[in-house]
């Protein structure tokens, strides 16, 4: 199994709350893969948990690294677009 990364930013004004917190766990849910989010050079968190999620404190206009663990590149970046969506805010 490989990893897709992608970056994605946060554009939320309140930046990474309870709503994209469970929107993004529900996508991970559903995809049945890994997903793990972190800032580039900290430790990242499993996309599976809305607390574990908020609890890396993300502000808005942060860019954050996404990785999926999947051979299918297309469905990564899909996934990873759709992350990028649920931070608009």
């Amino acid at each position: 199994m490989s990893l897709i990364k992608g970056v994605v930013e946060v554009l939320d004004p309140i930046g990474l709350h309870a709503r994209p917190a469970s929107q993004i766990v529900k996508l991970v849910k559903e995809s049945g893969l890994e997903i793990e989010i972190g800032r580039e050079g900290e430790e990242f968190a499993k996309a599976n948990s809305a607390l574990r999620l908020m609890s890396l404190q993300i502000k808005p206009n942060e860019k954050l690294t996404v990785t999926v663990a999947t051979d299918d590149s297309t469905l990564g970046q899909s996934l990873i677009a759709q992350i990028q969506e649920f931070l608009k805010g």
